[in-house]
């Protein structure tokens, strides 16, 4: 059974942790702009003490990360991560769960913290979030759509449909000093493509489909019975990644216990092609199954992008193009 956080709301404390990579890449004028962003909402904020540390390629060794989130986790009505990266799946055996249960939060972000998200999930039956992360906040150019969505979903509106933008935009993942902004260069969206039709109604989970390959195995990937699956990946996974975190879900049995499948947008610079695409990728390993797939929407690496709740009720209809939630995400 899901527990549900409470919204957010004006006055509500929003806690920043980097679980991944450090913060320290963020130049201080993106750091303000978020933090401007922000507490013009109404929202006060409270920060992790490693934020800014770094321990190889991570904010901080294992100890300091978990006690970061934990110690914010306390301290905040809501946790907002600064971006994703790799590893935050390191902390997942030292949160204090019976903590976490007791006191229900949300927990925000995208990408890597996935793991977080749907292990948090796995353990306590807390919603998660797909989400903007603190760095979204921080961009001048993050668009009305993906802003919009988020604010809804997070502060409880009720029967939010996913919507279909009439745009859409690569974001540059490789440039230093990251995040690196710049304005959007927009192209035309073509809208969603059925790869099978069908209506199924179950419960949200998903995220980034190279963090769930990732618990595969684990107690920290949640039970897929009845699950209406959401996942996308960013500009480093190529055709072959890609199909092996497909395979991989396929091979541990996700496929045989969930209703429905939902496939965000790709990066153009995965390299996809009309000869090594996402759809033949997904048509050859999943041709046995009868579940309604639909791929191409905005939920991903790419901008804008929905906020996706990880345990809500959900219903996906490819007659009518729709998907929508079926309950807030969070206590009134």
């Amino acid at each position: 059974m899901s527990i549900k956080p409470p919204a957010l709301r004006k006055g509500s404390i929003i806690g920043v942790v980097a679980p991944a990579n450090s913060a320290d890449t963020i130049t201080k004028k993106s750091w303000d702009i978020g933090v401007k962003f922000l507490k013009n909402r109404g929202y006060n904020l409270v920060f992790g003490k490693y934020l800014m540390t770094r321990f190889g390629h991570t904010s901080g060794t294992i100890n300091q990360r978990t006690e970061d989130f934990m110690e914010v986790y306390e301290k905040a009505d809501v946790i907002l991560t600064v971006y994703g990266g790799f590893n935050s799946h390191e902390i997942l055996d030292f949160l204090d769960y019976t903590y976490i249960r007791r006191n229900p939060k949300a927990v925000l972000g995208y990408s890597d913290i996935t793991a977080l998200s749907i292990g948090i999930y796995a353990q306590t039956g807390l919603v998660g979030f797909i989400s903007p992360s603190f760095s979204t906040f921080s961009d001048p150019f993050t668009s009305s759509f993906t802003i919009e969505h988020f604010f809804d979903v997070v502060t409880g509106k009720t029967n939010i449909k996913v919507p279909i933008s009439s745009k859409w935009s690569d974001k540059d993942w490789s440039k230093k000093p990251y995040p690196y902004f710049k304005p959007f260069k927009w192209r035309t969206n073509p809208g969603w493509k059925i790869l099978r039709s069908g209506k199924a109604e179950g419960l949200t989970v998903g995220g980034n489909l190279s963090t769930i390959a990732l618990l595969c195995g684990t107690k920290y990937l949640p039970d897929m019975k009845n699950k209406i699956l959401f996942f996308e990946d960013d500009h480093e996974a190529k055709p072959w990644y890609y199909a092996r975190y497909v395979f991989q879900l396929k091979q541990a049995g996700v496929f045989d216990k969930i209703k429905g499948l939902v496939i965000g947008r790709s990066h153009s610079k995965a390299g996809f092609t009309k000869k090594d695409s996402i759809e033949m990728i997904i048509k050859e390993a999943l041709s046995e199954y009868d579940f309604p797939i639909i791929s191409e929407i905005d939920f991903g690496h790419t901008e804008p992008a929905i906020t996706l709740p990880i345990g809500i009720k959900c219903s996906v209809n490819t007659q009518n193009k729709q998907i929508e939630y079926l309950e807030p995400a969070v206590k009134p």
